[in-house]
């Protein structure tokens, strides 16, 4: 029995020791250390705010000055020298398809451009000179316009009747203008003006130095004559003033 009792002891000292004793548990995971963001470089473009395609400007004289200005996204703008970096570059602007000019602002200035109509190209290039691939380029078209006036001022013109003549014999004046007939010969005359049979205009008789004169309110082209003498005849335009 006492045999017994010892091995009992023993077992119980070994279980005991087992359930104490033994190796800690592990604390597996299935976690995994996330890799480092990606970092997007946005690719670069611009647009032209001014002037706008197909405008027409108002100038005052028969050469102006336009101020080109572009609007930019993800674009850094530098002179051209090193490697080319996506978001770094200049500007090549070429006016009416001349020798381009490099430029690193986003505005310019298009100097002694004449009336009538231009057109403007503007390509991003890299930092080494070359253009982007694929092109980032825009175009823009305009026209420039002389100012009208305010207001027209009406000019005044002097024609001579003499020899069966009108002198000048051709005349061109402007909606608004008038003109003075003088009959300086030794016969009566008219300045008459015809058109389709509707009489456009008529001094009636200008007898020897006297004077005559109509004002144009419309544009006119005509062959007119004397209705005195049908020989003596002149050529008068009426032009459009511009303003009225």
């Amino acid at each position: 029995m006492k045999k017994i009792a010892i091995l009992i002891l023993m077992l119980s000292a070994l279980m005991i020791f087992g359930c104490i004793g033994g190796p800690p548990p592990t604390n597996e995971t299935n976690e995994t250390t996330a890799p480092p963001p990606v970092q997007v470089v946005k690719a670069p473009s611009f647009s032209i705010t001014m002037p706008l395609n197909e405008e027409v400007l108002s100038v005052s004289g028969d050469v102006s000055n336009v101020t080109l200005t572009m609007n930019t996204q993800n674009l850094v703008l530098k002179k051209p020298s090193g490697a080319a970096k996506k978001g770094e570059g200049y500007f090549q602007i070429t006016v009416d398809g001349k020798n381009p000019e490099v430029v690193t602002s986003k505005s310019y200035a298009l100097n002694n451009l004449a009336l009538g109509s231009h057109t403007v190209k503007v390509e991003l290039y890299n930092n080494d000179k070359t253009p982007y691939s694929p092109a980032i380029s825009k175009q823009v078209s305009f026209t420039l316009e002389k100012e009208k006036p305010k207001e027209y001022v009406p000019q005044s013109y002097a024609v001579t009747i003499a020899n069966n003549a009108y002198n000048p014999a051709n005349i061109t004046v402007k909606v608004k203008d008038s003109i003075t007939w003088t009959n300086s010969g030794s016969m009566p005359a008219t300045a008459t003006c015809t058109v389709n049979g509707k009489i456009m205009f008529d001094t009636k008789s200008i007898t020897p130095g006297k004077s005559a004169t109509v004002t144009f309110t419309e544009p006119l082209v005509c062959e007119y004559y004397s209705q005195l003498f049908r020989a003596t005849k002149g050529y008068i335009i009426v032009e459009p003033n511009g303003v009225d």
